[in-house]
């Protein structure tokens, strides 16, 4: 019987060694691992001042081009005491993909000897607004039309009351070997 007894004992022992690994499968824990990228789309910022990149080449002076219409006493194309003119600056912003503010100073150059030209105004969409130095605007993301064209509108003054500081002496000498010059500064800001 003794034999028979350890066969018993050597069988239950197999059989609660089976029941626990029966019990083991089915109180398992799950673990999975999976590896992936995000992969993020950088926001564009490609602006075009007169059709040139500002990020490669941030001097557009060769793109503008002043337009002096002439009158019955002055050419067409030239500069001189009492001629008025416009200059444009488009600011091409339909690859930015974000919302910016763009402030535009326009002044006399310091190489200019001209010291009568003013800058009257600036024109945008039809609206023109009296020139004070400089001006910001915004510009939403959301917003359709992502291209501004700012005509600019100057003039030599003449007459006293209008601010002349130049007398004839001083107009013939700059027609001779002046210079007329305006500086433009546009600087764009990503809104926060």
């Amino acid at each position: 019987m003794r034999y028979g007894r350890k066969i018993v004992v050597f069988a239950a022992l197999i059989a609660l060694f089976y029941c626990v690994s029966i019990i083991e499968s089915t109180y398992a824990k799950y673990l999975t691992t999976a590896v992936g990228t995000a992969n993020m789309t950088f926001a564009r910022w490609n602006i075009l001042v007169n059709s040139q990149d500002v990020i490669n080449n941030s001097n557009f002076s060769s793109t503008i081009q002043p337009d002096f219409t002439g009158t019955a006493n002055i050419a067409s194309g030239v500069i001189a005491p009492t001629a008025q003119g416009s200059f444009d600056i488009e600011l091409d912003m339909t690859e930015v993909d974000v919302s910016l503010d763009y402030t535009v100073s326009a002044a006399l150059s310091s190489s200019n000897t001209v010291t009568d030209l003013r800058i009257l105004s600036y024109t945008i969409d039809n609206v023109t607004t009296q020139y004070n130095g400089s001006f910001t605007n915004r510009l939403l993301v959301n917003a359709v039309n992502r291209t501004v064209t700012i005509t600019f509108n100057v003039e030599w003054v003449e007459d006293l009351q209008d601010g002349a500081i130049m007398n004839n002496a001083a107009d013939t000498a700059a027609a001779t070997n002046g210079v007329a010059a305006i500086d433009v500064s546009v600087n764009f800001v990503q809104v926060r």
